[in-house]
């Protein structure tokens, strides 16, 4: 059986025994491979503060195509002529705006921009950069719930839909973030630490940081969405709402206040996708194949409880109507 991989988190002196276990010292064992790893990491996070400024600049040198792209993530409440002013009024909404497009819109020949620069000989500087963008061809902007912050420099979060786990080496976010909060956002993969089964994880570019309460609201929200998908597309899954309406997550996010709190706003939100989508919450459950909105037991017993009210209400009718009668009966 192999001996694990050092844990980077044990910085043991070089004569110390190897925290794997093996029971060599820990310079004739993983001291090199854990070295090489921190100077893999170095230069792979070099490379991704080196990509990202390249890619939203590539994003902005198709005109043509953006501003369609931009009516569709901002549902045509700014034009296109704005761009400069998003960062201010929609927290940096044009660089959200950007990211969104270069890793989620597809361009004319079917590929997104990453994709189509992942094939473009000479756009990558180094291998770092080709790695990279091999690996970043799969992002889509989603949705991810805080579950823990690490000693704040890293965050544990799970994607809203899907309930999968990442791990977020970010310090400014884990420092700004609390737990429960809702990150709208590009996760892409760096490196895969030794002890690691899977990768580290960073912010591309801006993301929208939504609080705690959004998340059952916002998946509400999206539910909507994925019921009317499945008009077109019965077997249609949360991937492919995620790889053809990424938008709706902006959308949910334009729809909430940046100053004083509205709990009533989430229910706007979903209560207007609905009616612009055509759908009743009856027919967004046929879709989904389960319940959504009020549970038909809550439903059922709201009724009951009206049926019972109107027929004591018509009992007491029916009473006070036959004591007026019978007066009137004596009296004659």
């Amino acid at each position: 059986m192999a001996a694990k991989a050092a844990k980077k988190s044990s910085s043991p002196g070089r004569n110390a025994p190897c925290p794997c276990g093996s029971g060599k010292k820990y310079k004739d064992c993983h001291l090199q491979q854990d070295a090489e790893h921190r100077r893999e990491q170095m230069l792979l996070r070099q490379a991704q503060d080196l990509l990202l400024p390249k890619i939203i600049e590539a994003a902005q040198e198709l005109p043509d195509q953006i501003p369609a792209a931009f009516a569709r993530f901002w549902q045509e409440k700014y034009q296109v002529e704005q761009m400069a002013e998003l960062d201010d009024t929609e927290d940096r909404g044009a660089e959200r705006f950007l990211t969104w497009f270069a890793f989620d819109v597809r361009q004319t020949d079917g590929q997104t921009l990453v994709a189509r620069l992942n094939a473009t000989e000479g756009f990558a500087s180094d291998e770092y950069e080709r790695r990279l963008l091999e690996a970043w061809q799969a992002v889509r902007m989603r949705a991810y719930v805080v579950d823990e912050i690490i000693k704040k420099q890293a965050i544990v979060v799970h994607e809203l839909f899907a309930g999968a786990t990442y791990r977020l080496a970010d310090s400014h976010a884990a420092r700004r973030l609390g737990q429960g909060e809702v990150i709208v956002g590009h996760l892409v993969p760096a490196d895969t630490p030794p002890d690691a089964d899977s990768p580290t994880y960073y912010l591309a570019g801006a993301a929208a940081q939504l609080t705690a309460d959004t998340a059952e609201k916002l998946l509400e929200f999206a539910e909507v969405h994925l019921a009317d998908l499945r008009r077109t597309t019965p077997e249609a899954t949360w991937d492919d709402l995620i790889d053809q309406r990424s938008e709706a997550l902006n959308h949910f996010v334009m729809a909430l206040p940046t100053e004083e709190p509205d709990p009533t706003i989430f229910q706007q939100a979903i209560d207007s996708a609905m009616f612009n989508l055509r759908l009743t919450t009856a027919g967004v459950a046929d879709l989904l194949g389960r319940p959504f909105g009020p549970s038909q037991e809550a439903t059922g017993s709201v009724e009951r409880e009206e049926s019972d009210a109107e027929r004591k209400e018509g009992d007491a009718e029916h009473e006070a109507g036959s004591a007026e009668h019978e007066a009137k009966r004596e009296n004659v």
